[in-house]
């Protein structure tokens, strides 16, 4: 046995082949016969030779970097009617930016918009472009689109034998990968418990119907759950696929509501718009809560901590591509992510609210 270390050039001499040859079948290169590939891999099992990982992706990176790239770059696969328009339209979106953006930098990457919508872009093609890139690890951020209960599926079609990917949030159902999850459950929970010790006893849920289904209805259950486990009224979720105005202020009124749950970007201002005076009419708490927003200025809630799925979600990948884990993966992981519970205005303690119903707007 040689005293070296195998390498692609004792493989290639063993068996009288050229080492660009061995590079190329090792990577499944079509340019080597299928005959020939089987005989180098059997080869470098023989050897014992294991590839760098961080040096071929450090190598291929620097061969097709662009003039100006800071790193190695990951692919971060966006939707929607134009590119970036996930910045106007999701704060959340935008946190899993920030947070996957800061946590690359540390590792030596950063990442890439690429936008699946582009005219004559397809799965394939984005996966030859990734591919030809030197890119191997790809973030699926939750794709823009309206969820109903007739239409639940989402599935997306790369080369995933190429990729070590991690998807955030649940909408993407096919393939079953790795994922970044925030804790839905658990942050519902949360804030129902907080609402209650501040007297809250006829608690109710009030969403949109997408978002129920984007986040794989985890709050109706944490909240059903809570409710079925504490001295609190029963009082069935509003969650219609269009929510308006009139039947919110009804629900409130009918079911004498006296603290809301909520989420949705727009609906502390749907609220207000409404004719309901969160924080004096009603408590109010949301489940997705941007403190810096001037939106959500005073509202209570949940702050998702959305920039740390982001990290999580890059970690996820580089921890992968340093393992060489390419594909979709026999047991994915999920991992979680726990809110933080923000006092406001709008959940001051029961007593002091002024318990008229629900105004009708002009």
């Amino acid at each position: 046995m040689s005293k070296h270390a195998p390498s692609l050039q004792s493989i290639a001499d063993a068996l009288g082949v050229s080492k660009m040859s061995v590079s190329l079948a090792l990577r499944d290169h079509p340019r080597i016969p299928a005959a020939t590939r089987t005989r180098i891999k059997s080869e470098a099992t023989k050897q014992g030779y294991k590839p760098n990982p961080d040096v071929s992706r450090f190598l291929s990176a620097i061969r097709k970097a662009k003039p100006g790239d800071n790193g190695l770059p990951l692919a971060c696969i966006t939707t929607g009617d134009a590119p970036e328009l996930w910045r106007q339209q999701s704060p959340t979106e935008n946190a899993y930016w920030i947070g996957a953006s800061e946590r690359a930098k540390l590792y030596g990457y950063y990442v890439e918009e690429f936008w699946l919508e582009e005219p004559r872009m397809s799965a394939r093609r984005l996966s030859d472009i990734l591919w030809n890139r030197g890119i191997n690890g790809v973030i699926i951020p939750p794709v823009l689109r309206v969820f109903s209960e007739a239409n639940r599926e989402v599935s997306l079609e790369l080369k995933w034998e190429r990729f070590c990917a991690v998807t955030i949030g649940d909408p993407l159902t096919s393939p079953e990968l790795n994922r970044v999850v925030h804790d839905h459950y658990t942050s519902i929970v949360t804030a129902m418990d907080r609402l209650m010790q501040l007297g809250y006893r006829r608690i109710g849920l009030c969403l949109p119907e997408h978002m129920d289904l984007t986040v794989n209805q985890r709050w109706q259950a944490g909240y059903r759950v809570f409710r079925a486990n504490h001295p609190l009224e029963r009082v069935e979720p509003l969650i219609r696929p269009t929510l308006v105005a009139e039947d919110v202020r009804a629900w409130i009124k009918d079911n004498r509501i006296d603290a809301v749950l909520a989420a949705g970007h727009h609906m502390p201002r749907f609220f207000r718009e409404s004719g309901i005076n969160i924080g004096v009419d009603v408590g109010y708490a949301d489940l997705d809560v941007y403190p810096k927003s001037p939106e959500y200025r005073g509202v209570s809630g949940i702050m998702q901590n959305s920039e740390m799925l982001g990290m999580a979600a890059v970690d996820m990948i580089v921890g992968g591509l340093q393992r060489n884990q390419l594909g979709i993966p026999d047991v994915p992981f999920v991992t979680q992510v726990r809110g933080s519970w923000v006092d406001g205005k709008t959940t001051p303690p029961i007593d002091l609210l002024d318990r008229k119903p629900p105004r009708r707007s002009r």
